[in-house]
């Protein structure tokens, strides 16, 4: 990775030039309320329109630009601190990686119209060489044709012995809209790689612990020379076309059809020389001298769906078939094939929109799993809440159920490498959950829960290998939101989340979550310079975090060692200039003070009190 060492100074640098220069653009905000919109591929699946995307000028929160890995370094795996409520696609699915805080998936593709250019260019510089660079162009042609592309690039090399990362991330959305709305088109493609060292962690922290000041490259670590690399590649391409010749406001119906292909090819690699690892890696099957573990797997799909639109009542209509391969190459090779169908139906009228939408595997390898899902969300005014300058406050009423049974992930029941071979055949999980909120439509506040029922949970056991239980699981999590601003100048932004588990042996996460800011904000220069400065903090309770396995790139349950329970504190300093943000910040302020258990994930400890700065522009035209 050392051929990445460039300087953070001359790529923010020549990327500036390059962009003012390629853009020609002005530094004045828009005036256009509407000078951007936005649609995420979810939300365009669930036929939604585009909307109203106010351009993010905000320095509030803007030095929390990661959340926190567990593994304690940018780019590196991170273990779950919330319980899982997030729900995938129907159909095959080889497994989780975890890099949820550093990788693009398709629920982050976003489609944009914009009245004009426009530009985000950010780059951020911390101890330890960690650098982040992060650009977003969009631009609109004759209000039609919308191309934007993005690119993000991490890396640093840690605090730790064999702890160097490195991701990059590009990604392409274009949507098309014919003159008469008659045909269009969605399409994306993404492209995702991960790689960095696996250390597996301090062998010996005892001796960090007894003596907080020592050199952290000193330290022992369980793995010195282990590697791990991730890609992927997905292109979706999704074409739609009217069948009835006019829209307007006199037609009761439209017709609507679609055809989308997606294909995704991803790659999974790991490394070790092995030498020095013999206590650590128990087992050998295949190789004693050198592990090289590798997975390919690809997906194509290919998908037809009629939309029937009822204009007067806003009303949308959806089934769709969709064929799915998948083409797994480990040691044997595999190929996969679903059908499924699916039908979704769509209302909006006034203060209330609502949806049910299911999906079915009728034939293939995951025959027989299927979703149900339900929402309903009513919003309103409160006459009795005003703020100056911003009207009467609204207010948003959500409610969210759903059930689904589908086949565990290829990994739970197959695998086969250098150190974990199973072959297991695991009933289908079955699940039901349903969440209420209440919100206002300014981001300030939110109240809500959220009901899990879990049976045949498939969990990483404390040998590192899949485990099924019959055990009915249930799981409940609660959260409020509060941000405000006191004496217009004392901002408190405060969050707080329970959450527990029937089961609290195999779903072990922090039964309490804080996260909250305390800043002073202001003017100066007559209004031409915003400024915050305070200090945020973040506190998990204590729990038995998941340790982590290299080999498998997987978390398993572990009850010797208990995380969490340690303030993480930062200082932060924000500030605006036009379109110029800018952020100083230092990390871990608490270090030393409160005791060096500061880890989250067993073994690997978070990193030490470190200064970084950042800067984001904005361009437009």
């Amino acid at each position: 990775m050392s051929k990445h060492k460039h300087t953070f100074c001359s790529k923010l640098l020549l990327c500036l030039l390059f962009v003012s220069y390629s853009l020609t653009s002005q530094v004045n905000y828009p005036t256009d309320s509407s000078f951007i919109n936005t649609l995420t591929h979810a939300d365009k699946n669930n036929l939604q329109q585009f909307l109203y995307s106010k351009i993010d000028t905000s320095i509030t929160n803007f030095q929390n630009y990661f959340p926190r890995n567990t593994n304690g370094h940018l780019g590196m795996p991170s273990a779950p601190l919330y319980i899982n409520y997030q729900s995938k696609a129907l159909g095959f699915n080889l497994f989780t990686a975890p890099y949820q805080n550093d990788v693009i998936s398709a629920d982050d593709v976003k489609y944009y119209q914009t009245k004009g250019p426009y530009a985000s260019l950010t780059g951020i510089a911390g101890s330890k060489q960690e650098q982040a660079f992060k650009l977003l162009f969009s631009n609109t042609f004759k209000n039609k044709l919308n191309i934007t592309l993005g690119f993000n690039r991490y890396s640093g090399i840690g605090f730790y012995q064999s702890q160097q990362s490195f991701t990059n991330n590009f990604y392409t959305t274009s949507n098309y809209s014919s003159k008469n709305n008659r045909v269009g088109y969605y399409a994306y493609v993404l492209y995702n790689k991960v790689k960095h060292q696996e250390n597996a962690g301090i062998s010996n922290d005892t001796l960090f612990l007894e003596n907080v000041s020592i050199n952290k490259f000193l330290l022992p670590v369980n793995l010195k020379y282990a590697k791990r690399e991730l890609r992927n590649t997905t292109f979706d391409f999704n074409p739609w076309f009217r069948l009835n010749k006019n829209e307007d406001s006199s037609s009761v119906l439209s017709h609507f059809i679609d055809y989308q292909f997606n294909y995704s090819g991803n790659y999974s690699k790991y490394t070790d020389a092995n030498s020095g690892a013999e206590s650590f890696y128990k087992v050998y099957y295949l190789d004693t001298v050198s592990t090289k573990d590798s997975t390919h797997w690809r997906t194509i799909n290919n998908g037809l769906n009629y939309t029937l639109k009822i204009n007067p009542i806003h009303t949308k209509l959806k089934i769709g078939y969709k064929n799915e391969i998948n083409q797994v190459y480990q040691y044997l090779d595999s190929t996969f094939m679903n059908h499924i169908v699916n039908a979704g139906l769509y209302v909006s009228k006034n203060k209330y929109t609502g949806f049910v939408k299911a999906n079915y595997v009728a034939q293939g390898s995951n025959q027989n799993d299927y979703s149900l899902e339900i929402g309903n969300c009513f919003s309103d005014k409160l006459p009795w809440v005003t703020m100056k300058n911003k009207g009467t406050i609204g207010f948003i009423v959500k409610f969210n159920a759903s059930i689904e049974k589908r086949r565990p992930d290829f990994i739970f029941n197959n695998w086969v490498s250098n150190h974990y071979v199973w072959n297991n055949n695991f009933s289908p999980i079955d699940k039901q959950q349903a969440l209420f909120s209440i919100s206002t439509n300014d981001n300030r506040f939110d109240i809500g829960v959220v009901y899990q029922n879990v049976k045949n949970f498939i969990y990483f056991n404390e040998l590192a290998v899949p485990e099924q239980t019959p055990i009915g699981i249930q799981n409940i999590s609660a959260f409020i939101h509060k941000d405000v601003l006191l004496f217009k100048h004392l901002g408190i932004n405060a969050k707080y989340n329970y959450q527990s588990s029937s089961y609290q042996a195999i779903i072990s996460v922090p039964n309490h979550v804080i996260n909250g800011a305390l800043y002073y904000q202001g003017n100066l220069f007559k209004r031409a310079l915003q400024i915050q400065i305070g200090f945020n903090a973040q506190y998990f309770s204590s729990f038995y975090g998941y340790a982590y396995m290299p080999m498998t790139n997987q978390y398993y349950v572990q009850t010797t060692k208990t995380v969490g329970d340690y303030p993480y504190v930062d200082f932060f300093l924000n500030a605006r200039i036009k379109p110029v943000r800018i952020f100083v910040k230092i990390d871990h302020v608490t270090q030393g003070l409160l005791g060096g258990n500061y880890s989250l994930t067993p073994g690997y400890l978070q990193n030490d009190r470190a200064f970084k700065f950042g800067v984001n522009w904005l361009f437009f035209d």
